[in-house]
């Protein structure tokens, strides 16, 4: 019915897709959406497509019909011809070819295809997809079927989740153990071996060997334990052959299992006890290495001035006979029975506990910063050479005569002199001299010591 006179003669006309009133020539409808194609005859008597295709895809402009389609639309066609190949290869369902088929339709209206392979797109799109599913399909499953470095589509597979500004979650090796225990051939103890190890795949995540690692080391060495178990001799080599992971890489698993509570178990042990609740949880394991790296470095900076002392120590009672070293332990309170080496080890041990609980106390009361004080001097330096001669002046700077030649002189109020009267030096004054130079090489210089008292010594 004509909106305008009334009239219901109308004219339609298919071809133009528009309707017209007879009576008054109103327009009612223009270039309306048929279903049917026509074909006109030109003026050369080829045939063309009368009108124009419209896409139901969103953000395909219209094309005419006929081979030339529109790049964006041949790509549509094309990713989803290349979905449906590379889902029926890994065997996903068809909501997962669905989600993939959405996803790479956001890559191409975002030109992401632009310079990259379609396949790799494509692979990126799946592999999201079995990331927010938690399918058991791992990125180089993906890398087998296209027969492509599985870095490339990595490198793809980061580059389109950043685009996207997509949130995935972490993978859980606990969905791979079923899949590998499977290949592993254990037969009718597959489910027991599958169970066991995902036991030990919870117990790794507690105590951190799963945080920040691959899933498939953590199944290897998940599957590797759970077939010795229950009595299976799998071999490294088999185990890495299927998880497709480095020989090192299992290995280092092992070796962070081995660290922790459970490293100390048996078989059976393994299979009965409890292990969420079993022993402390251990710490992650790069923190563990890092600490015992900063303790072995504290101990090669402090290890050549305690070996020196030890050296000293032990030099000094070497040199006493039988009858000192029992009167030592006797005033110590300590058991002097035994050979002359038994009672030196026995001296030994007490003067490096000794020195040990003089190095704790002498830290505790250093002064700390702001603190009025003077500060530890810190342990001498090795030198490359003259080592024996600053052993020997530095034991003889300790002895009694010495201590008591210099309080002598401070007594008698002597100046410190460097030669006799007749102007040569004195063999203390070289012997100091000598000190002073090998002293100096660690940080300071030795008081000189009084010829005086040197001269008075050689006379008597």
């Amino acid at each position: 019915v004509c909106s305008q006179c009334g009239g219901t003669d109308i004219e339609i006309d298919p071809s133009r897709g528009d309707a017209v009133c007879i009576q008054c020539g109103n327009v009612l409808e223009e270039n309306t959406i048929v279903n049917e194609v026509t074909f006109a005859q030109d003026s050369g008597g080829g045939s063309s497509v009368v009108g124009q295709f419209v896409s139901a895809t969103p953000g395909v402009r219209s094309a005419g019909l006929g081979f030339g389609r529109e790049s964006r639309e041949v790509a549509y066609t094309n990713g989803q011809r290349h979905i449906s190949q590379l889902a029926a290869a890994l065997r996903l369902a068809d909501h997962h070819q669905e989600a993939a088929q959405r996803l790479f339709n956001l890559a191409v209206q975002h030109n992401f295809i632009q310079g990259r392979k379609t396949q790799h797109v494509i692979a990126a799109c799946l592999y999201t997809v079995c990331r927010r599913e938690k399918t058991a399909h791992l990125l180089i499953d993906y890398s087998d079927v296209l027969q492509t470095n599985v870095y490339m589509l990595g490198s793809c597979f980061l580059k389109f989740t950043r685009l996207l500004s997509l949130t995935l979650p972490i993978i859980d090796p606990s969905l791979y153990i079923h899949r590998f225990a499977s290949k592993l051939e254990f037969g009718d103890k597959t489910h027991l071996v599958s169970m066991s190890a995902l036991r030990l795949v919870q117990r790794m995540k507690r105590d951190w060997i799963q945080t920040g690692r691959r899933p498939s080391g953590i199944c290897g060495a998940a599957l590797l334990i759970a077939a010795r178990v229950h009595g299976f001799r799998r071999t490294q080599r088999e185990v890495v052959r299927v998880v497709r992971i480095c020989d090192v890489t299992l290995r280092k698993r092992l070796n962070e299992f081995g660290e922790t509570a459970l490293g100390s178990l048996t078989a059976q042990q393994l299979e009965t006890i409890d292990l969420s609740t079993y022993g402390d949880f251990a710490d992650p394991p790069s923190f563990a290495k890092n600490r015992l790296l900063e303790a072995q470095r504290r101990r090669g900076l402090q290890a050549p001035a305690q070996e020196a002392a030890r050296q000293a120590r032990e030099a000094e009672l070497r040199s006493l006979k039988v009858a000192q070293l029992r009167e030592r332990l006797l005033e110590g309170g300590h058991a002097a029975e035994g050979s002359k080496p038994e009672l030196l080890n026995r001296l030994l041990d007490l003067a490096e506990a000794e020195a040990e609980r003089e190095a704790q106390e002498a830290l505790a009361a250093a002064p700390r910063g702001g603190e009025e004080g003077t500060m530890l001097p810190p342990p001498p330096r090795p030198s490359a050479e003259g080592d024996d001669l600053e052993a020997d002046v530095q034991q003889a700077l300790r002895s009694e005569v010495f201590i008591r030649l210099e309080r002598t002189d401070q007594s008698n109020g002597r100046g410190d002199g460097s030669g006799d009267a007749t102007g040569c030096q004195t063999p203390g004054a070289g012997a100091e001299q000598q000190s002073g130079r090998g002293r100096g090489g660690v940080g300071g210089t030795s008081p000189r010591h009084p010829s005086t008292g040197e001269q008075r010594e050689g006379g008597e």
